[in-house]
């Protein structure tokens, strides 16, 4: 009988059950959405993935690898999405003919995140596809760079791969003439193995692009041997001539190449003293640094490697410098308004200390140091004295110093503004009493 009365109560009062879990269950989603809220925000940079219909291949790069997504999810959420997060895709799998298309993108938040792509900026993109093509094409060795002088390599490179297969479009792939290996071997002087980046070359001699190449890389061994019939030796200078009065040659910056590859006469090239000369440079009349090309002198039945090769040689030619102190030098006052502020304190003359070549050299009356005080106001200042050389043409390589290089100078106003006190001020403006004698009137005191 008590059971029957449980029962009977729990079925009248169900309703209300029912009405108070929904009332939690709305108290707890307000509670929620109050502090964790729905927020709408950008992310920049996610990758478009691009899928393609079997048997096709994209003939056009894409306007734009990335875009910007507006998502909507909980600022929790939100603020770990990142643009790894979203996937975005151009699908292309319902086509089947080439040709140019605009495809509408899609996007969605990758589990286990959650959140809604409201938009993409751009949403659209164009594409053009065409039926996928391959080639089998032999693979040609191409040395970009013999090695050094004197060293030699056979004709014939082997590599792990003769052949490779070229995929893309199918006017891509019929543009491709040929697929090399280009190996550098500037540095080598021993047998050495390189892998290197194969390269698709079209007709015109210029890189193929949008094709894939399988393998994408190949491994040659080259075997690099010393020539027998080459000697190698430094390469040193030869001048004749001096510089004229004033100017002194210094050396070379730079001497190209600096060594060169002999044959011939084996005899005649171990009489050589471990190096070679070129032909005399003249340095008559010469006043400044010049580059010049000239051949090696080298003795009967000895050739260079290769023939006919010129030495690009860079003379250092200097003036020379003499340095000249000129004492009590006047120092000239610029940029200070006379009739506003007076310059005290600051030296009368200073150093000029001159350094160039000697017919260079100005006199006294070439000299002028300047202070030039624009722009500074009343109180104490560092400043910097400038020197100029006046009444000269050609001052090149001519350098000045002056000390001392800074100075002292203090910059009076000669009409400070005056400065009233506050009480003076109020008693000034205030009427006197009626019956009482007149506040006496306030005194301008010069501002410090």
């Amino acid at each position: 009988m008590r059971n029957v009365s449980i029962f009977q109560f729990t079925l009248r009062n169900l309703g209300w059950m029912a009405v108070s879990i929904l009332l939690a269950l709305m108290i707890w989603i307000a509670a929620n959405m109050a502090s964790n809220p729905v927020e709408q925000g950008e992310i920049n940079s996610v990758q478009v993935r691009v899928e393609l219909p079997d048997g096709f291949v994209l003939t056009r790069s894409l306007d734009t690898q990335t875009v910007t997504a507006v998502v909507r999810a909980t600022r929790s959420e939100l603020g770990l999405i990142l643009p790894g997060d979203i996937l975005v895709t151009a699908d292309m799998r319902s086509l089947h003919d080439p040709g140019e298309y605009r495809i509408e993108l899609e996007a969605e938040v990758a589990s286990p995140l959650h959140g809604k792509v409201l938009a993409l900026r751009p949403s659209t993109l164009t594409l053009s596809i065409d039926h996928e093509s391959e080639q089998r094409m032999a693979i040609q060795v191409v040395v970009t760079n013999d090695p050094p002088l004197g060293y030699t390599y056979p004709p014939d490179i082997p590599c792990d791969q003769t052949e490779v297969v070229v995929r893309g479009s199918s006017d891509r792939v019929a543009a491709v003439q040929r697929v090399e290996a280009r190996l550098n071997l500037s540095d080598d002087l021993n047998p050495t193995t390189k892998t290197v980046n194969l390269t698709p070359v079209q007709e015109n001699g210029l890189r193929a692009q949008s094709v894939d190449l399988v393998p994408s890389t190949v491994t040659c061994t080259v075997n690099i041997q010393a020539r027998e019939d080459v000697f190698q030796m430094p390469v040193l200078p030869r001048v004749k001539g001096s510089p004229p009065p004033g100017y002194d040659f210094t050396g070379y910056s730079s001497v190209n190449p600096d060594s060169v590859g002999l044959t011939g006469d084996r005899t005649a090239i171990r009489s050589l003293p471990g190096l070679v000369r070129t032909t005399p440079i003249d340095l008559t009349n010469r006043t400044g640094t010049f580059t010049v090309e000239v051949p090696v002198d080298l003795p009967a039945g000895v050739t260079l490697v290769p023939e006919n090769q010129m030495i690009s040689v860079t003379v250092v030619i200097q003036p020379q410098v003499t340095t000249r102190p000129f004492e009590d030098v006047p120092v000239e006052v610029t940029g200070l308004d006379p009739t506003q502020y007076r310059a005290t304190g600051l030296a009368d003359t200073v150093t000029v200390f001159v350094s160039g070549p000697p017919d260079k050299l100005p006199e006294r009356d070439n000299l002028r140091v300047i202070v030039d005080l624009t722009g500074l106001g009343p109180g104490n200042h560092q400043v910097k004295p400038q020197g100029m050389i006046i009444g000269m043409s050609d001052t090149s390589g001519v350098t000045l110093s002056i000390s001392p290089d800074e100075l002292s100078v203090t910059i009076e106003a000669l009409n400070p503004t005056p400065t009233l006190s506050p009480t003076a001020s109020v008693e000034a403006t205030s009427p006197p009493a009626p019956g009482q004698t007149p506040a006496p009137t306030a005194t301008a005191t010069p501002s410090s």
